[in-house]
């Protein structure tokens, strides 16, 4: 699951998701990719200033998903620990705990990904999932889900084949679905701003969001 950086400008909801997560800790085995959000941002003002190479931006990039995730560990309150190695999930769900990966430790120990800013937290969490065998896939974002390059409406269902030509640009990172082609592992992308949605997913019941299929 990924908690979009996005959500920090909705401090509330960001807390009801926190506090959803803590309460169904017990059901559901929870690992969480932070996003990287105004910490991403700063890198990109400095990249773009100091016209500095995108490899060494996109470092700095990952280390500002580490700060995130220092922010989201303080607001589940005790509930989850910060995990350098993914065998370490493991432990967190024998006690019920939140499990958030620290990816500057876990990306520094792979280099399958290409180091530029057609990878975003979007790819990350999604190759995460597919290196630990999950489920299933969350983007939590602050938007409904993805849309229609022309008519801009919600699609409730797309093809992972459709992504490059049918959605928004900036939806989701233009790497991303090659991710989800070689994991094809169940994705939804819902809105973090409205917290029944993310319970509904976690229960396997129908709600507002974009599932993407595979062909």
């Amino acid at each position: 699951m990924k908690i979009g950086g996005s959500l920090l400008k909705y401090p509330k909801e960001l807390s009801q998701i926190c506090n959803l997560l803590m309460d169904m800790a017990d059901e559901v085995d929870l690992i969480i990719v932070p996003g990287g959000g105004v910490f991403a941002d700063t890198v990109r003002d400095v990249y773009a200033r100091l016209k500095l190479p995108e490899d060494i931006a996109h470092q700095m990039a990952i280390l500002a998903m580490d700060q995130y995730s220092i922010l989201i560990h303080s607001l589940f309150q005790g509930a989850s620990q910060i995990i350098e190695n993914i065998k370490d999930s493991s432990k967190c769900f024998e006690e019920h705990r939140i499990a958030i990966l620290q990816a500057s430790k876990i990306m520094n120990n792979d280099n399958q990904l290409p180091k530029s800013w057609s990878v975003t937290s979007d790819s990350i969490a999604a190759f995460m999932a597919h290196l630990i065998g999950a489920e299933s896939l969350i983007l939590i974002k602050a938007i409904d889900g993805l849309t229609d390059q022309e008519s801009g409406k919600l699609l409730d269902r797309v093809s992972v084949n459709s992504l490059d030509s049918d959605v928004n640009v900036g939806d989701v990172d233009e790497y991303f679905p090659n991710v989800l082609k070689s994991s094809l592992i169940r994705c939804f992308i819902v809105n973090g701003r409205v917290c029944d949605r993310v319970e509904s997913i976690l229960r396997g019941e129908s709600t507002v969001c974009t599932e993407i299929v595979y062909d």
